[in-house]
Formats: C-alpha cells, sequence, structure tokens
C-alpha cells in the first residue's frame, strides 16, 4: 500500500481543470448543457521519470473551437503499478521500473451516467531505477548473544523514497564472530566485536554499518510455557517458548527460531504470522495432520506435537422457492423484515425497472408480489428499513427529469407502502447508497462523491442536516454501514474509510463526523492492480470489504474481487489479516450474522463462510467455506446464468436476490458450525 497522493496512482483519479478546483466536488453541479469536450491536449506525448521522483504532466479539455471547457472532470487512469498520478500538482510519481501508459477520459457535470461518456488518448510513462542515496538499517537487536541468529531488515531510500527490490550486498569485518548471510540474517559465531557493513549495489555509493558486541550465550534451556496439543484448520495456534538461563531466570531478549514439520510426509502447509509478544509465535493450518513444532535458541532446542483436525463438513443449501419480477426484470438490493402487522415481507429493487416490489413471505414457499411503488429513475439501487419499521428508504438513479436523490416511503401498512416525500436538494447527481440511524439517513452521492446526511425526523420534509467527503478530488464513494458511532465507508481506491459518527474515539457526532482511520490496499489482476473497496460491513473485531473489478483482462466470464477482513481491534490502526476469495469470479454485497458471512458472489452465486474465532491467512483455501448455492434459473433475464446480488438470513432462512433471476429463498441444512 501506497501512502499519501501516490496511494490512488494505479486508478481513475477524477479532478476538474481550469482553475475550478476541488470545490466543485462539495458543490451540487456545474449545469452547462451545451458544453461539449472536443479533445484533450496533454502536455506531454510521454513521461521519463525515476522511481520516487517526479514529472509534470497536465491535461486541459477543449471545445470545438480550442477553448478549455471549465466544468469537465478529466479522469486519469494509470494502467499498471509503475507510477502514480498527484493531481495537487499535475505530476506522475514513479514507483517501479516499467512502462505503463495514462488513458484520460471526461464526464461534464451534468451528465448523469456513471462512469466517463467520452475516452482520449493518454501518454506514455517510462520509469526507471533510482540510484539508491540511503540505506536505513530496521529492527535491531538490543542484544546479540553467540550461537544466535538475527534479521536485519535494510531500507534502500532515494530521495526519502523507499525503493522495493534495491539489491543491497552485506559484509562483516570479523566473520568468525558474525558471519552474515544474504537478507540481512546475522549468525553470531562466538563472543567478540564486529563491524557489519551494507551497501547498494546498483550505486556503490550508499551505504551503512553497526558496530556490535556479541556476548557468551546465557540461554541454558528452551521449554513450553504453553503448546495446545490441538487445533482445527483455519485456527490460530499460539505457542510460547520458555527460555531459561542457568539460574532459572528469563532471558527475553533472545529470539527464537521456529519451525513446524508435517510428521505424515506431507509437505508443510500453514502460514505463520508474526505476534508482539516476546516468545510467542502463531501459525494457521491449511491442512489438517499431525505437526512437530520446534522451538530453538542457540544449541537448545524444544519440540512439540499438534494433531489439526478438519473444519466441519460442508453444509447443503435447498431451495425453498424462486420468486421471478414482473416482465423478467433485473432484481438489485433487498431487504427483509417483520412487518408491523405481523406478517413477514421482502423490498427488492429492479435494475431498469422504476419499480420496487413489497413481497409477502410469510410463507416462504410461496412469496407473493402484493404492491410495488414506481419511481422515476431507471435504477432502484437500494432499499433500507428503519429500526421501528416504519419508514423505508429507496434511492433512484438516471431520472428523466435529472432529480435524482432517495424517496421517503411510509410502511406502517408494509403490504402497501406509499410516498411520504422525495428528497432531492445536493442529491441530484445519484444516491447509490443508504444507511438509517434513527432519523438520520446517510447517504452516498454520486455528485458530489460525499457523504450527505438527510434528517428525516419530519418524514415528509427531509433536510440536508451535515456532509463528509475526503479532500480529494478523485475520490469515489460508494456504500456506508453504521454500528455502534462509527461508519464504515466504501470509498472506492481510497479504501475503507472509519468515522465518528457518535462513538466518541475522535469526538464525532452524527452530524459532524470526524475521521477515525483509513486503510487502502491494492493487489494485481494480470499487469493491474486494483482498489475497488466497493463494499464494507462491521462483525465482532473485524470489518469485511469487497471489491468490484469490472473490464479487467481476466473478466472473461464476469466480475473479479473478493473480501479482505480488516482486524480493527485496534480502531486507529486497521490492519488486514485475512481473505476470502472464489477463483475467477468476483463479489458483491456482504452480510454477517451468528458468526458467518452471507455473500453475493456475482458468477459464484450465494456462498456461505464461517469467521467464528480469530481469521488469518486464506479462508477459502483453509475450507471456511460452509455452502455455496448458484442463483440461476432458465427464466432469467439472463437464462441459466448466475448474477446473485446480495443475501440476508432471516427466520432460519437465507434470502437472496440475482440481478438475472429475481428472488431466492433457500435454506442451508445440516449440523450447526461447531463453535
Amino acid at each position: 500500500m501506497r501512502n499519501g497522493c501516490i496511494r490512488v496512482g494505479i486508478a481513475m483519479l477524477v479532478f476538474v481543470v481550469s482553475g475550478i478546483g476541488s470545490e466543485l466536488g462539495a458543490q451540487e453541479s456545474v449545469d452547462n448543457p451545451d458544453a461539449r469536450v472536443a479533445s484533450v491536449v496533454a502536455s506531454s506525448d510521454s513521461v521519463a521519470v525515476a522511481v520516487g521522483e517526479r514529472a509534470p504532466l497536465t491535461f486541459t479539455a477543449l471545445d470545438a473551437e480550442g477553448n478549455p471547457v471549465p466544468d469537465a472532470y478529466i479522469g486519469v487512469y494509470i494502467g499498471g503499478a509503475e507510477a502514480g498520478y498527484d493531481k495537487d500538482h499535475g505530476e506522475v510519481v514513479g514507483l517501479a521500473p516499467g512502462v505503463t501508459s495514462v488513458t484520460v477520459r471526461v464526464r461534464l457535470p451534468n451528465d448523469r451516467a456513471i462512469g466517463f461518456a467520452d475516452t482520449y488518448g493518454g501518454a506514455k510513462i517510462v520509469v526507471t531505477q533510482a540510484l539508491t542515496t540511503d540505506i536505513e538499517l530496521v529492527s535491531l537487536p538490543r542484544r546479540y548473544y553467540a550461537g544466535v541468529s538475527y534479521r536485519i531488515e535494510a531500507r534502500s531510500l532515494a530521495s526519502g523514497h523507499e525503493l522495493e527490490g534495491a539489491e543491497v550486498q552485506w559484509s562483516s569485518s570479523t566473520t568468525d564472530v558474525v558471519d552474515v548471510w544474504p537478507g540481512g540474517i546475522l549468525a553470531a559465531r562466538q563472543p567478540g566485536a564486529a563491524t557489519v557493513s551494507v551497501e547498494s549495489v546498483e550505486s556503490g555509493i550508499a551505504r551503512s554499518q553497526i558496530e556490535l558486541r556479541v556476548l557468551p550465550n546465557p540461554v541454558m534451556s528452551v521449554g513450553f510455557k504453553s503448546a495446545p496439543a490441538t487445533g482445527r484448520v483455519g485456527d490460530i495456534v499460539r505457542l510460547e517458548a520458555d527460555v531459561l538461563d542457568a539460574h532459572r531466570d528469563a532471558v527475553a531478549d533472545a529470539p527464537v527460531t521456529w519451525s513446524v514439520a508435517n510428521l505424515d510426509g506431507q509437505p508443510f502447509d500453514a502460514m505463520w504470522h508474526e505476534s508482539e509478544e516476546a516468545h510467542v509465535a502463531a501459525f494457521v493450518p491449511n491442512e489438517p495432520g499431525r505437526y512437530r513444532i520446534t522451538a530453538t535458541v542457540g544449541s537448545n532446542r524444544a519440540h512439540t506435537e499438534l494433531s489439526v483436525a478438519s473444519r466441519p463438513a460442508r453444509r447443503s443449501i435447498q431451495r425453498i422457492a424462486h420468486g421471478v419480477a414482473p416482465m423478467g426484470q433485473a432484481t438489485t438490493d433487498l431487504w427483509v423484515f417483520p412487518g408491523l402487522d405481523g406478517r413477514d415481507y421482502v423490498y427488492t429493487g429492479t435494475y431498469h425497472g422504476n419499480l420496487m416490489y413489497a413481497w409477502d413471505v410469510t410463507d416462504p414457499a410461496t412469496p407473493t408480489i402484493v404492491d410495488s411503488v414506481s419511481f422515476d429513475g431507471r435504477r432502484v439501487n437500494d432499499v433500507k428499513i428503519n429500526s421501528a419499521r416504519t419508514i423505508a428508504i429507496v434511492t433512484s438513479e438516471h431520472a428523466a427529469n435529472r432529480r435524482d436523490g432517495l424517496t421517503v416511503l411510509d410502511i406502517s401498512d408494509p403490504a402497501h407502502p406509499t410516498r411520504l416525500s422525495h428528497y432531492s436538494e445536493g442529491l441530484t447527481g445519484g444516491v447509490h447508497n443508504t444507511w438509517i440511524v434513527g432519523d438520520l439517513v446517510y447517504a452516498v452521492h454520486y455528485g458530489t462523491r460525499a457523504l450527505h446526511i438527510i434528517d428525516i425526523s419530519d418524514p415528509e420534509s427531509p433536510a440536508e442536516v451535515g456532509r463528509w467527503q475526503l479532500d480529494n478530488a478523485d475520490r469515489f464513494l460508494h456504500d456506508v454501514m453504521i454500528q455502534d458511532g462509527l461508519a464504515y465507508l466504501s470509498y472506492w481506491n481510497d479504501g475503507v474509510v472509519i468515522l465518528d459518527v457518535g462513538n466518541g474515539v475522535r469526538g464525532g457526532t452524527p452530524t459532524q463526523p470526524q475521521l477515525v482511520s483509513q486503510l487502502a490496499y491494492r493487489y494485481r489482476l494480470g499487469d493491474e492492480a486494483y482498489g475497488n473497496t466497493h463494499h464494507a460491513i462491521r462483525y465482532g473485531n473485524y470489518v469485511f470489504t469487497g471489491d468490484e473489478i469490472f473490464g479487467c483482462a481476466e473478466c472473461t466470464n464476469g466480475p473479479r474481487g473478493y473480501v479482505h477482513a480488516i482486524d480493527v481491534s485496534d480502531i486507529e490502526h486497521p490492519r488486514e489479516v485475512a481473505f476470502y476469495r472464489v477463483p475467477e469470479a468476483g463479489a458483491h454485497n456482504i452480510w454477517a450474522e451468528d458468526d458467518k458471512l452471507f455473500i453475493g458472489y456475482y458468477q459464484a452465486g450465494l456462498r456461505v463462510v464461517d469467521i467464528s474465532g480469530e481469521l488469518r491467512g486464506d479462508l477459502y483455501r483453509q475450507g471456511r467455506e460452509v455452502a455455496s448455492f448458484m442463483t440461476e434459473d432458465a427464466s432469467g433475464t439472463v437464462p441459466n446464468a448466475t448474477n446473485t446480488w446480495g443475501a440476508q438470513p432471516y427466520k432460519g432462512l437465507i434470502y437472496a436476490s440475482d440481478g438475472a433471476s429475481g428472488l431466492w429463498i433457500t435454506r442451508m441444512d445440516g449440523p450447526a458450525l461447531i463453535p
């Protein structure tokens, strides 16, 4: 992950040219229906830049007469991870050696379509490796003991920027005291003094060294303070070594070397992860079997054995019912709830149908549409119900009158929801997703790419009472979820953003959010890298985020993207610790309940994943997938195709919506998961 402006260098970077600046992102839009972009002029056709360095590159949108179009949004898309773009200064930033290209796309503020309407040529970027100017040594031990190996990290820097993959060479002045191996491995041989040096291979000028003294090794025995005898695939196994001197006192600064062997003759298949506690190791076995774990300090070692069991057997998902929207309309989001009349309902949106349908599912075997509500908007994307079950918020996009926004429905008679108001002030660019907390609606607006806070205490006269956004013009906000006074924003290439909206950790209030933390990430698909944080939901100590990627070279059968498990036990320092990825498919919306994730996984169908306990590593590989179900039917808008949008558990059943085939009601059979 890159920090600062270069963090988003491989994504669509949207900024405003010709003096408008970033203010446009916070206002409604500039209506200029006659302005049309005829061309985009680059300051250079090609740019050469070294890693860690910068070079100017700017773009200007022109009309047919060659005049600048002041209200045009210009998107800069850099196709690889070799370079980033600093929108504030109009500069390319070199990140890694290689050649990449820039594609320029343009959208006018009055264009309501998602994405960019027109694509223009860009520029070629050649990134060369910079020469190392400095080497920084980190992770230095407090003491060095004879017979013990240590690892020291050397960071190669160029103008303060770290050079990944830069080659360095290590040496020792006295190899019979300290021998040094590639990668910064120091083997302390015997007591004495030595100088360890590291220098850059490429530049030949950057050099760093440490003077160290090797002490006699005080360790006389190694044992285990704790070592479980049994474990389970996908669960963390923690072990603590007991390192003692001749007086049976602990030697806290003598590092332990850990190793694992499979006693069944199989290849070792487990993932180690670092622990902040001294002499504590942890690993996650990916396969069942018998393991021998060894703790070594110098010539002293201890062994323990661990028997790892498989996870519970997979469960099957059975179809209870399938409901098809009239005229085969594509289905979007859903919300399942108990109505105030004592019956059960599901509300579903439509992709191109201008409608929200109310389904009576009191008898889940016979879901029945009992009413519908129409909207001026080709897409009814999101449906949310308040906790009192009296109000529904429905979002719409692409309205014919260009007055997108959100609609407030009275659902006191849930079978026949009625319109109370349509609120579009400041939201005409389209509302994609919302979350309701009490009398406040947190709305994701595509126009400003900001979070708008709408008061619906008077549901017939909603009013905006707050707003929050990232302070960069290239932001793109897609979704929001709120729990315990913290908001989790899916901010696409800026990752997941966590706000205090009443929790108190940063003094935020429901209408005046305050930033708590942020985690952005990148992963590669072929030659390109993506962020695309699309959806986030909090459960326990984790935030689960799903990505959404269309148009990649690997997207031959549909989208890509997967689910990231982010540890937020320290809310100000989130860190990704695990992931769930179905091969050759793309994740969409996520629901978490009863230690399980319910994922609408587009072409991979409905997926249920066990998220009990601590999570580390590859959850799919560990067999934490509990069950799956393909929501496909010959009656779908695309016959026998799966396009699962999202899912919610309700009263022992799982309700799922499919963009191609409608509403699905299923039951997961088999024994409950072992806690």
